[in-house]
């Protein structure tokens, strides 16, 4: 059998009403249609529901057994999708994200002030992770959505580019003018300030100091896990470091001075959500106000 909803509707309505032409009515439709919808019903019941004459519609002894039954089901029914339904509303409207730490203290405040004004039903849970664990937790489900900057395509995940961002290097503020930009062979290595060398970002550094005339490996200086202790150490005049030009965002932070690093090499940073999820329009919004605010924080 293969029988819809919408027939078993139409049954209840013809008992109803006792009449084609007021159920018909009732489902917009023509008197012909609702009458081959039940006609339909009653060839996969293998059962007669109505006798029909030109005076009356009735049920039959078999229509009568079954009305009690297909009423309850169709009842029930109703009540399931409506419980499903007010189950999911709450969840449209929450989202758990993941952040890095450095993105988590200087851009988030301000985003989730300015998001909480345009979506004031929102709930946002911000969690401030290692870059891996975002990724991750993003493949596991644990999070909606993550933000960083993902160089590699993974197999299972979508990856949306919200700005782009290159390489400066930091520099303690001091009374010599800071250089709008300085080149790869101008960047002294010895005692460079650098993050983990499994961190993408780290790699991209050494592989742009080893290629720059005259200069060896990259750093023999101290290495710190988060971009922040980065910052932190350069403001205390402990050395340079090369980071990503969303580091900037932090600047009121730490008094650190950034220049360009050239040749420059745009990159992207990303939204990232897990394949084959169904496609959120909170968090499509919440990264539209991450990529404006992220961006005047840049270029201030």
């Amino acid at each position: 059998m293969n029988f819809s909803l919408r027939q078993l509707q139409a049954f209840i309505a013809v008992a109803r009403h006792a009449s084609f032409t007021k159920a018909a009515e009732q489902f917009h439709i023509t008197q012909a249609g609702l009458s081959a919808m039940v006609r339909d019903l009653e060839t996969q019941l293998n059962c007669q529901l109505f006798e029909r004459t030109t005076r009356v519609v009735r049920l039959t002894p078999a229509g009568a057994q079954l009305l009690p039954v297909v009423m309850r089901t169709v009842g029930e029914l109703g009540v399931a999708v409506a419980d499903a339904a007010s189950l999911e509303r709450p969840r449209r409207n929450r989202a758990r994200i993941g952040v890095t730490p450095l993105i988590a203290c200087s851009v988030i405040p301000e985003v989730l002030r300015r998001f909480g004004q345009i979506a004031p039903q929102a709930d946002i849970e911000v969690a401030d992770l290692d870059r891996r664990l975002i990724q991750q937790q993003v493949e596991r489900g644990e999070l909606d959505a993550g933000f960083g900057a993902f160089f590699h395509r993974v197999s299972g995940m979508r990856r949306r580019a919200l700005f782009q961002w290159h390489l400066v290097l930091a520099m303690a503020p001091g009374a010599r003018r800071a250089p709008q930009a300085v080149g790869w062979r101008d960047i002294a290595t010895d005692g460079l300030i650098s993050l983990p060398r499994d961190n993408p970002i780290q790699q991209l550094v050494d592989r742009r100091l080893r290629i720059a005339p005259g200069d060896g490996l990259a750093s023999s200086g101290r290495t710190v896990t988060h971009l922040e202790t980065a910052l932190a150490l350069v403001e205390a005049g402990l050395g340079q470091a090369v980071v990503p030009s969303f580091a900037a965002i932090a600047r009121s932070r730490w008094r650190v001075r950034f220049a360009r690093v050239e040749p420059m090499t745009a990159l992207d940073y990303y939204c990232i959500t897990r394949a084959g999820s169904a496609a959120s329009p909170l968090v499509d919004q919440f990264a539209a106000t991450f990529a404006a605010v992220a961006a005047r924080h840049m270029s201030a």
